[in-house]
């Protein structure tokens, strides 16, 4: 079949609207996907450009969880912490009132009140945990990832162990630190802050039956009362000095984390506005390109009509 001719006024009006409807559906696929860049083919420099920062994003993103879990571990160690200080409180006053009273069968009945509120601080620390991590029970610790490449950016949060325990569990080559409680094999629980050093805090236990068989543990009803049981007050508030200090020290790490919580959702909005600015289309200049292009088509229409009114001009003559 032979090619059929156009005229030159007719194939620039054709060429004129192939070229705006082109460009209608460009319009109109970027006002549907409010994207400029959708795909590689649009603009290979911005697409793979906004796609790492979108990939950096995400990966931030999934750091921003770690962080959250290990606030909540910090708030759960601080929570127990704060509750085993008042437990502490009222051990030391427990023991100043033995020591006010003269009555030995008085005295061992404030010993087992004793030695119920350091049981009561062992549970209380074993419940302290938060999504299986226990930063005060069991020397526990915790990485918190800040980069979203694992290794590059880290905080290692470092847990302690107060708990309590007979003799033989609390002892460490037969001693407990600076306290000097040694002894044999004890099974009255005593309690024991054990630090990831290997420095260990102990405080020592009312004796039971009466007795003081192990290193761990004291008469309160014995003769030499009053200097064992001073010897448990400046033990107790030495635990509590190392408590307070650990408990700042999980504080500090709270601190850090929260500011870097706040520091990665920043740069998550700085990466994911950064990828729009590359990708994104500006709706109302799109919305005024589809008017004028609209505009331009309905022309085009015309003056294809116009052109081809000419043509029929010349077969009215040749009739």
């Amino acid at each position: 079949m032979a090619e059929v001719s156009l005229n030159a006024s007719i194939r620039s009006n054709l060429v004129s609207l192939q070229s705006t409807s082109k460009l209608l559906e460009t319009t109109t696929q970027r006002l549907a996907t409010g994207k400029k860049v959708a795909s590689a083919v649009d603009n290979p420099t911005n697409y793979f450009a906004a796609q790492n920062y979108n990939d950096r994003a995400d990966g931030l993103s999934a750091r921003l969880d770690g962080m959250s879990e290990s606030v909540q571990q910090i708030s759960a160690a601080d929570n127990g912490i704060t509750n085993i200080k008042g437990f502490l409180s009222q051990m030391k006053g427990v023991v100043n009132d033995a020591l006010s009273n003269t009555d030995a069968d008085e005295r061992r009945s404030l010993g087992e009140q004793f030695n119920e509120l350091i049981i009561q601080i062992n549970t209380m620390a074993a419940d302290s945990s938060y999504g299986g991590i226990n930063l005060i029970q069991g020397n526990a610790s915790k990485t918190v990832e800040f980069n979203e490449k694992i290794g590059e950016s880290t905080l290692k949060v470092q847990g302690f162990n107060l708990s309590a325990g007979s003799d033989s569990e609390l002892q460490t080559n037969g001693e407990i630190g600076a306290s000097g409680v040694t002894g044999g094999d004890g099974t009255a629980y005593a309690l024991s802050f054990d630090l990831d050093g290997g420095d260990i805090i102990g405080v020592k236990s009312y004796g039971k039956d009466n007795t003081a068989a192990s290193g761990h543990e004291v008469d309160w009803g014995g003769t030499d009362y009053q200097a064992d049981l001073a010897d448990v007050v400046e033990q107790i508030e030495t635990m509590e000095t190392t408590l307070k200090t650990q408990s700042s020290k999980l504080a500090n790490n709270l601190a850090i984390i929260t500011q870097r919580q706040d520091f990665t959702n920043e740069a998550i909005n700085v990466l994911t506005e950064g990828a729009d600015n590359l990708t994104l289309a500006d709706l109302n200049e799109e919305g005024a390109n589809l008017l004028a292009l609209q505009t331009s088509s309905s022309l085009g229409v015309q003056s294809l009509s116009l052109a081809s009114q000419q043509s029929q001009n010349v077969l009215r003559i040749i009739q």
